[in-house]
């Protein structure tokens, strides 16, 4: 009995480890269970945020790309240009792969000289319109013209205009990237006599419906209306279509006072229409100004209200 004692001490040692060893390891699922059943998918949560009523995913990136009309990549950046909320400016500086990118862009078009560079400017809904141009993107689109003509780009085979978007990407008050680029088919053969036709037309327009203004004495702004905005729409497209042409800012007053006087002030009036024009990105050296005085009423100086339509500017081709 001595003898077997000893053996079954040690069967009963290593079925209680056994034992022992299972419960502890179910223990150990059951903990891994635990936990597994804890887990939750994980939610990805995007970072936004909204600045002065527009508001987009300031987690989004803004690309600047370019394909051909096939679909083929020609460019891409991985910035772009920015513009604060409510402007039409572009904010400097401009990061180097976007100059770098806009030289690539300008070889290209430099070859394909059949190809028209269509530049297509974004703005929100809730973004205020303080350019002279029909909306706030056609007027930044026109801003990335100029500098992309201040760079040697043709400005003649490129053409603006402006887009609604509420899906742009605005971070610590600047709109990121606003603008879009495509190419189409620049005319020739027939198209391009249609086009100088349509050209020759949009002159004639713009001469017998000129831009004419009407401001308070010593008004620093000018609102402008929406037919008056279209007429400077018109003007933009027909300089950039034809580089040799110009306008002219001519001024003009009632017969109050006398002619010297009234001449000086017609000449700042028309100055100042001027300026206000190549604020709005018409370049300075385009925009001829004069003052006629009282000189070329079209109305009576008879009544006041004769004589409020006769203080004027006019805008129009020379």
């Amino acid at each position: 009995m001595g003898k077997l004692k000893y053996p079954l001490g040690i069967l009963l040692t290593i079925i209680i480890g056994m034992l022992l060893n299972m419960l502890w390891c179910c223990n150990c699922w059951g903990n891994d269970n635990a936990i597994d059943n804890d887990k939750t998918t994980p939610v990805v949560i995007e970072q936004t945020e909204k600045i002065k009523n527009v508001g987009t995913t300031a987690s989004a990136v803004s690309y600047l790309i370019l394909k051909d009309q096939d679909g083929n990549l020609i460019e891409e950046a991985t910035n772009h240009l920015n513009f604060n909320i409510s402007d039409y400016k572009h904010l400097e500086p401009i990061e180097a792969d976007v100059v770098k990118s806009y030289g690539k862009i300008k070889t290209y078009l430099d070859k394909h000289p059949d190809q028209k560079f269509n530049i297509t400017g974004l703005y929100s809904s809730e973004e205020k319109n303080n350019s002279a141009f029909i909306n706030l993107g056609e007027a930044r689109a026109n801003d990335v013209k100029n500098y992309l003509s201040s760079l040697g780009y043709d400005t003649t085979h490129m053409e603006i205009k402006g887009k609604l978007s509420d899906q742009l990407v605005t971070r610590n008050g600047v709109v990121h990237g606003p603008v879009n680029y495509h190419l189409s088919d620049f005319p020739s053969g027939k198209s391009a006599v249609l086009l100088e036709n349509e050209l020759d037309n949009l002159a004639a327009d713009i001469r017998a419906n000129p831009l004419v203004l009407h401001f308070a004495t010593g008004a620093s702004t000018i609102n402008l209306s929406t037919e008056q905005r279209e007429k400077i729409s018109k003007m933009v497209h027909y300089l950039d279509a034809r580089p040799q042409s110009s306008l002219i800012s001519v001024g003009h007053t009632d017969n109050t006072g006398s002619r010297s006087t009234n001449t000086t002030i017609s000449a700042k009036r028309a100055e100042f229409a001027k300026s206000y024009l190549v604020k709005n990105g018409i370049n300075s050296s385009r925009i001829e100004s004069s003052g006629k005085g009282p000189d070329e009423p079209i109305a009576t100086n008879d009544t006041e209200e004769g004589k409020k339509q006769n203080r004027r500017v006019v805008v129009t081709l020379k």
